[in-house]
């Protein structure tokens, strides 16, 4: 009797966090099958295989619903995957009331953060002051037990000022029920490129977990519908791990995370060559560092890279990192960013932002939310730096780790990775519009064409955009060989647009560009 009043105890408060699905029931395990099966799920937890042993404390859990350990586990398991992290409130509560013989270590810890995944923030922060009391009010600095506590107080301001922002899961057509995260786009939000764990990866391998490395794959999309996902195809993805990081403003340069036995995760650039990216090279040995570089991004003229990686000295989190390079040479050796920007928890994901001038990165530290939130930082000069950041805030940013955002050149349209309710599994992609823009000084998306004195597309021309005032150049871009295009991001103002080519001659034309323009297109024909 007992057993069976705890599992409707358990639904009860379940279904009080969140309106649950019907799900097929849950099958116990019978005597003989209880050893083995308490076995195997251990095995996973100590291998950190965290889904497979959630599936068997679950049934470990409706076997013996009395056993503090299991509901621990399970619990912890919640926590430890993107599967729903709320879910782990009734069995750690369990945990945590049982006899002080069959308490887990540290369970009142894990429930803090159980009710800040549920966004119930005062008991967090209730629940993370009765485990310090607990530990004779000092804990273990292992534990960034400061931090979690920072996290729900920070958690609980944001919520209850929301940006205003509607959210827009991409669906089946677009999302698997992995993990698809870190969206790029150049100065057209026509095509997306992002990162994938889906099944049918390049190699068909899976890894310990289950999971298959990452590829990177794209989609295209114009007002009215979006086309199916496609692998960014074998010279761009490898049997191991690639990752998207930044795509230049004409999207045909592209940044990759690199993983495997000939790439120690490095930082790869590949070029589009007509209508198929070639073979990604590695960006540079001279900048190099012995750590993992796990998110980059360039300036528009492709002279200053921006990086993260683990910090150098090894004592704080991941930093973010600069190097330049002129026209003729690689880039230099790189120098930790100064300023605010750099904390003693990890700064990552850097993409900068079609002026220039707009750096959005991910940080665990600056008021985060909870692990990491995006943040946006402004440089007024090159030599004043980047000003002190500010938090995206919520709901943009979530109590799950929120890595990066692809921001378009209105300021208003954006691209990220999340995990929320609507989600299909794991990280979705969404498109998120906002009321207010995110950015300072919002550009104008200038869809660019060179076409022949015969009306085909015109290949290998440059397309060089200056201010009449000046004569000083702005923009130098090449066209797409397979269909002539150029893409640019401009501020409001008046412009001479000159299309330059070998052998057909030059084309010309004035763009004027008005205040809250948000796309032009432009065709340049060659006589």
């Amino acid at each position: 009797m007992k057993k069976i009043i705890y599992i409707l105890l358990l639904l009860l408060v379940h279904g009080s966090i969140v309106a649950q699905k019907k799900q097929p029931a849950i099958k116990p395990f019978t005597n003989d099958e209880l050893k083995d099966a308490s076995k195997e799920a251990d095995a996973y937890f100590k291998a950190l295989n965290y889904p497979m042993a959630l599936k068997l404390y679950e049934r470990l859990v409706i076997t013996e619903a009395g056993n503090a350990e299991y509901n621990h586990k399970l619990g912890l398991c919640y926590l430890l995957t993107n599967l729903a992290k709320h879910k782990a409130v009734p069995y750690l509560e369990f945990a945590a009331n049982a006899n002080t013989k069959d308490k887990p270590k540290d369970v009142l810890f894990d429930l803090g953060k159980a009710y800040h995944y549920a966004g119930l923030y005062d008991k967090a922060i209730e629940t993370f002051e009765a485990f310090r009391v607990q530990k004779g009010g000092s804990v273990d600095a292992k534990l960034k037990f400061t931090r979690w506590v920072e996290w729900s107080y920070n958690a609980k301001k944001l919520v209850e000022n929301p940006v205003a922002c509607t959210f827009q899961n991409l669906s089946k057509t677009i999302n698997s029920t992995q993990a698809d995260y870190r969206p790029i786009m150049g100065a057209a939000d026509t095509i997306i490129y992002f990162s994938s764990k889906r099944k049918g990866s390049t190699g068909g391998l899976t890894d310990d977990f289950g999971d298959s490395p990452s590829d990177v794959y794209f989609f295209t999309q114009n007002d009215t519908s979006r086309s199916k996902v496609k692998n960014a195809g074998i010279a761009v993805n490898t049997e191991f791990y690639e990752e998207t990081m930044f795509l230049n403003m004409n999207g045909d340069r592209m940044l990759i995370y690199r993983e495997g036995p000939e790439a120690n995760g490095d930082i790869y650039l590949a070029d589009l060559q007509g209508k198929s990216w070639g073979k990604p090279v590695l960006l540079g040995k001279d900048f190099q560092t012995k750590v993992l570089e796990t998110g980059a991004t360039m300036s528009p003229d492709g002279l200053t890279l921006y990086f993260s990686a683990e910090a150098m000295d090894g004592k704080t989190g991941k930093d973010i990192y600069k190097c330049t390079r002129t026209e003729s040479t690689g880039f230099g050796k790189p120098e930790k960013l100064t300023g605010p920007l750099n904390t003693d928890g990890d700064e990552d994901n850097p993409v900068l932002w079609l002026d220039g001038k707009t750096l959005f990165f991910s940080s665990t530290n600056h008021q985060s939310m909870g692990g990491l939130d995006i943040f946006m930082s402004y440089m007024s000069s090159p030599s004043e730096g980047f000003g002190a950041p500010m938090n995206l805030g919520y709901p943009i940013n979530s109590v799950y780790d929120d890595f990066n955002i692809a921001v378009a050149a209105d300021g208003k349209t954006a691209y990220l990775s999340a995990v929320r309710d609507s989600g299909i599994g794991d990280y979705d992609l969404y498109k998120v519009t906002l009321e207010k823009s995110l950015v300072q000084n919002p550009l104008c998306w200038v869809a660019g064409k060179g076409v022949t004195n015969v009306g085909t597309p015109a290949k290998g021309a440059f397309a060089v955009i200056t201010t009449p005032s000046s004569g000083d150049a702005v923009a130098t871009l090449e066209t797409n060989e397979a269909n002539g295009r150029f893409d640019v991001a401009l501020p409001p103002g008046t412009y001479k647009v000159v299309l330059k080519h070998a052998k057909a001659g030059k084309a010309e034309t004035d763009l004027v560009i008005e205040p809250g323009t948000s796309h032009m297109s432009v065709e340049l024909k060659f006589p």
